[in-house]
């Protein structure tokens, strides 16, 4: 799926009227199906190949109610080699923040900066901070991290632009993908 922008507000060359200039920009979306939470432990959602993307949008939302009493959830990368082995330090690309008790329909979103995984609200809610995008260099994976065995359920969306020839994300579905 492909999610087009037109009409930017940048500014036209000289001696041209007008405000903005027309262009488009292609982001392409990967839905990971809804998995439960992994129980105190890793659960990669997506794999980088190749090369660098522009990540734009990092988006989970509930799909079964995350039990109370201080679950709390953070998402990471790491690099890997090319034969899919773990290379250098990870790196939170959003920070812990309680679900504790989240609804289904909360909605949380990353911004890449490592600061907090920021929520929604409850039930309705809507995401209101969204970055401008961050790059995430490949051969990589993006996963989330747990704090304790709580039950819950969230679905992940990715929308990302590759910046090199044949950079590609792709949903890990398997439970059981975790490498920590």
């Amino acid at each position: 799926m492909a999610f087009v922008i037109k009409n930017s507000n940048v500014a036209r060359p000289t001696g041209w009227d007008g405000n903005g200039q027309t262009y488009v920009s292609q982001w392409t979306k990967v839905s990971r199906p809804t998995l439960a939470l992994p129980q105190t432990a890793t659960q990669i959602l997506f794999r980088s190949y190749v090369g660098r993307v522009l990540v734009k949008l990092v988006l989970g939302e509930v799909t079964t109610v995350i039990e109370g009493t201080d679950p709390v959830l953070k998402v990471s990368v790491s690099r890997l080699t090319s034969a899919g082995a773990l290379e250098g330090t990870a790196y939170d690309i959003a920070s812990t923040l309680d679900i504790s008790s989240d609804e289904v329909g909360t909605l949380y979103s990353v911004e890449g900066d490592g600061t907090a995984l920021i929520s929604g609200g409850q039930v309705g809610g809507s995401v209101e901070a969204f970055s401008t995008g961050f790059v995430w260099a490949g051969p990589g994976q993006m996963y989330i991290t747990t704090g304790a065995s709580k039950t819950g359920a969230i679905k992940w969306d990715i929308w990302y632009q590759p910046l090199d020839s044949g950079a590609y994300v792709q949903a890990i579905t398997a439970a059981t993908a975790a490498i920590t």
